[in-house]
């Protein structure tokens, strides 16, 4: 069943308004009629499956059929704090992180950062890794959007923003002697996790010092070298591992 993703403020316990580019969508690529029916999310976890009811220029309505119960969320909310990297790269790690069940994205500027993002830029950058993370959230079967922002931050404020989360970790490519199996956090119960991971020029020693005075651990990823647009990707897998749902 098709499934997108509708506003709250748009959905009652009978009615469903489809509004933007879905309307399209519905209409004249998938060409569903009178009859048919899709399920929509609200983003925050609840789902219905909807039967059409008008099919309009600039809107699709619908009657709520019954709720949808099922649940793809990660047991562990994880957020996700990414230096900038080159080209489009980001964009290619913010599709993939939703489907390995991140919870919130915040892109970092760090001193080593090859990428640059102008004042003025990153407004539309923001937007165009949430519309990507609402894509790839509806492809892969998510109930909720995970936030990509709100802004491009520092590392003082993303530090202020997770402070209290159960665990936090620094993934470093100088840490030789902590893996991912050696961390045991405070009762062997980890319900939020905030992790960073560097870019192209890997972290400067003051921003090493300045995380580990902030409560994060340091931790390895072996002996090989990934590249930057890896590193998020593999981390998550093996948090999802650990404490999540893979």
């Amino acid at each position: 069943m098709h499934r997108f993703f509708v506003p709250p403020e748009q959905i009652d316990e009978k009615r469903v308004t489809v509004r933007g580019s879905d309307v399209n969508h519905i209409r004249n690529v998938l060409r569903l009629k009178v009859g048919d029916r899709i399920c929509v999310l609200d983003g925050f976890g609840k789902q219905w499956q909807v039967r059409l009811t008008r099919l309009d220029a600039k809107e699709v309505e619908g009657e709520v059929v019954t709720e949808v119960g099922m649940d793809t969320e990660s047991p562990v909310k994880i957020i996700m704090g990414q230096a900038l990297i080159k080209g489009n790269r980001f964009d290619h790690l913010v599709r993939k992180a939703v489907e390995l069940g991140v919870h919130r994205i915040v892109p970092l500027e760090t001193q080593r950062c090859v990428a640059k993002v102008k004042k003025h830029e990153a407004g539309k950058k923001l937007e165009r890794w949430q519309r990507i993370a609402e894509e790839a959230a509806k492809q892969c079967g998510r109930s909720q959007i995970p936030q990509v922002g709100p802004d491009i931050h520092g590392l003082k404020a993303f530090c202020d923003q997770v402070g209290a989360s159960d665990l936090k970790l620094l993934f470093w490519e100088d840490e030789a002697r902590t893996r991912l199996r050696d961390i045991e956090p405070p009762g062997n119960k980890v319900e939020t996790l905030a992790f960073v991971a560097g870019p192209e020029g890997g972290w400067d020693p003051q921003e090493v010092e300045f995380l580990k005075e902030s409560g994060f651990q340091t931790v390895g990823l072996g002996p090989r070298t990934l590249r930057a647009d890896a590193v998020s990707l593999v981390i998550l897998s093996l948090l999802q591992h650990r404490w999540g749902d893979l």
